[in-house]
């Protein structure tokens, strides 16, 4: 596994699509920030990064197994580790690992374009809803994206295994999210009398890059902020699984 990882990580950091993303979140929260007015929401959920990060994470998942099918190394891959599950977790982890360093970056830089544009109006530590400060929100909100982040990299991959189409992988995944906490809402409004069940369907935990920032989102959800990380992390589970085993089913 040691040396799975060592060799993942190898061709991640030699390709330049994890530095474009790098440089496209700094474009994009620079953008809101220059043209959208600067509150406290703004910087709890750091100029929209969590939305940022969740595309570029779809389009790196994606591009990342997919080339080894596009340029044949997966013949070589699994000829020199046939224990794919190896291979498969090994990928799974460098993504995860470049989705912590988006958000760390985000969070960085969310501090320096306060500090550049309202200095101390807003302080950290005070309250600012719900009895709690810009601090506490903004950690909630770092959490959400870093869980629904391993969400989204599990499903990349899986849907990547399935259809086999770079493209496909990447409309799916915009689709469902900006329009999937939408369906959620919507299905659960029209099945009212079930909603104890739909509740937990998968789409509904796209909204923890809200709730944990912003409690008042359960109402919405139907779910606590324990049960919609469980939620999360179960289905998190079951797509790097599925993932491998469609995986390890696939012709190379």
């Amino acid at each position: 596994m040691k040396t799975s990882l060592k060799e993942e990580l190898f061709k991640f950091t030699r390709q330049k699509t994890p530095v474009y993303g790098l440089l496209t979140l700094l474009v994009l929260m620079s953008y809101s920030a220059l043209t959208a007015p600067i509150t406290p929401t703004q910087l709890i959920f750091e100029f929209g990064a969590v939305q940022w990060v969740t595309i570029i994470m779809i389009a790196v998942s994606s591009a990342f197994l997919a080339m080894e099918y596009r340029q044949h190394t997966i013949i070589l891959l699994v000829a020199k580790h046939p224990r794919r599950f190896q291979v498969y977790l090994a990928k799974l982890l460098v993504l995860w690992l470049y989705s912590l360093v988006l958000t760390g970056l985000a969070t960085m830089f969310t501090v320096v374009l306060k500090t550049i544009f309202v200095g101390h109006r807003y302080g950290w530590f005070h309250p600012v809803a719900h009895h709690q400060t810009l601090f506490a929100l903004l950690s909630g909100n770092v959490l959400g994206t870093l869980l629904y982040t391993l969400f989204i990299v599990a499903l990349s991959l899986l849907l990547t295994t399935l259809v086999k189409s770079n493209a496909i992988v990447i409309g799916i995944g915009l689709t469902l999210g900006f329009m999937g906490a939408g369906f959620s809402v919507a299905f659960m409004h029209a099945f009212a009398a079930q909603v104890a069940l739909i509740r937990w369907n998968p789409l509904n935990m796209i909204f923890i890059t809200q709730q944990l920032a912003n409690p008042p989102y359960a109402a919405i959800s139907h779910l606590s902020n324990g049960q919609v990380i469980s939620g999360t992390l179960l289905y998190t589970v079951a797509f790097i699984l599925i993932g491998y085993w469609l995986f390890k089913k696939r012709p190379v």
